[in-house]
């Protein structure tokens, strides 16, 4: 905490003397559709804001925020992983799957609400329910639609034989990562669960011709891969009902295959946050949004016994952990593949799965 405090006053001295950083932005992912004229491509019939980072004063915040802390870590794409090479017995590498969920039914009410608008963004940090739908009640803990399914389908498809080797799989506890991890790993389902990962997608008739697991391959298929609920990497706080957590026990029966015990009956996290600003709603920053990442990956996910392992949550997250926690690429990075490709810091699709090597370095 001292850390922190410590750096939000060296930005500020930083703005000072050079006039190019103003004070800590309130700019996420979601948030960017406030500010149509820079960083949403306006379309009647998008289902996501389109966020353009090219603010210098952004960059010059996160660059800091990553050289103020202990840990560096480094991070490289891999367009394949090569399952003969072996990591090192230590905890200085990991070969991490990150995906975001498939479409939600907030971003088919976020498009539902910008097309009958005539084209202009819904403004998310809006604090009113008549004009903000995503803080209505019944949008908490939105579930994926029929086409976030067929998305989570097709990186199934796309993905299947690069991801064999994953021996843990950290999800977020909202429901719609906790579907798209149970669609898109469901190989990795451990034979001696109840869970039927096959029902969800049967659940619309557009989805029938979709195909089980039923083949060769399933030999080569890790089903003891465990899998975790972990708070550390679900969505944005603050206000946005979307973002909250239903009650466990109305989720943990769809899921008999994944680890809930760190997590409690209640969103004590959601209310937490929310506690901090009490006279009015407040979204959580992209700031504080890559301080949760950095915890996330340097305090749980760097020690875990696995060396390859998924985790799957959502897009003002994933943004936060590749432009404000991520360093450059280590040219030291070369044990999983031979080729690589530029780090990727725009928004994560729908479904979109990228595969990394971190390398973790203390200071």
């Amino acid at each position: 905490m001292i850390q922190r405090r410590a750096l939000t006053v060296a930005l500020s001295m930083h703005a000072s003397c050079n006039a190019l950083v103003a004070p800590l932005p309130s700019h996420n992912i979601h948030r960017s559709a406030a500010t149509a004229s820079t960083s949403v491509a306006s379309t009647s019939h998008s289902d996501d804001p389109k966020f353009s980072d090219a603010n210098n004063s952004n960059a010059i915040i996160y660059k800091h925020l990553i050289e103020s802390r202990p840990v560096r870590i480094h991070a490289k794409t891999i367009p394949t992983v090569n399952h003969s090479n072996r990591l090192p017995h230590d905890n200085t590498i990991k070969v991490v799957h990150f995906q975001r969920h498939g479409q939600g039914t907030h971003n088919q009410l976020y498009a539902k609400h910008t097309e009958s608008n005539g084209g202009i963004p819904l403004n998310l940090s809006e604090t009113d329910p008549a004009k903000n739908p995503l803080l209505h009640p019944s949008i908490i803990d939105a579930p994926l639609t029929a086409k976030g399914i067929r998305q989570c389908q097709q990186q199934y498809d796309l993905h299947r034989k690069n991801l064999i080797g994953v021996q843990r799989i950290i999800v977020s506890p909202l429901v719609r990562a906790l579907q798209t991890a149970q669609l898109t790993f469901r190989d990795h389902i451990p034979k001696t669960s109840n869970t039927d990962a096959t029902a969800l997608l049967s659940s619309s008739s557009s989805n029938r011709h979709l195909h089980n697991n039923n083949n060769n391959e399933d030999n080569i298929i890790n089903n003891n891969t465990i899998w975790t609920a972990h708070e550390g990497c679900r969505e944005e706080l603050g206000m946005l009902l979307c973002n909250k957590r239903k009650p466990l026990t109305e989720t943990i029966s769809d899921f008999p295959h994944v680890d809930f015990t760190t997590l409690s009956e209640t969103d004590v996290m959601w209310e937490e946050y929310a506690n901090k600003f009490p006279q009015q709603p407040t979204r959580e920053s992209t700031e504080d949004m890559s301080h949760r990442v950095y915890d996330f990956l340097t305090g749980y996910l760097r020690h875990l016994p696995e060396r390859e392992v998924a985790v799957v949550g959502h897009s003002a997250w994933l943004y936060a952990m590749c432009n404000a926690v991520f360093s450059g690429e280590d040219n030291s990075m070369t044990s999983m593949t031979e080729t690589t490709e530029l780090l990727d810091k725009s928004m994560f699709g729908q479904a979109e799965i990228r595969t990394l090597e971190l390398r973790f370095t203390d200071k």
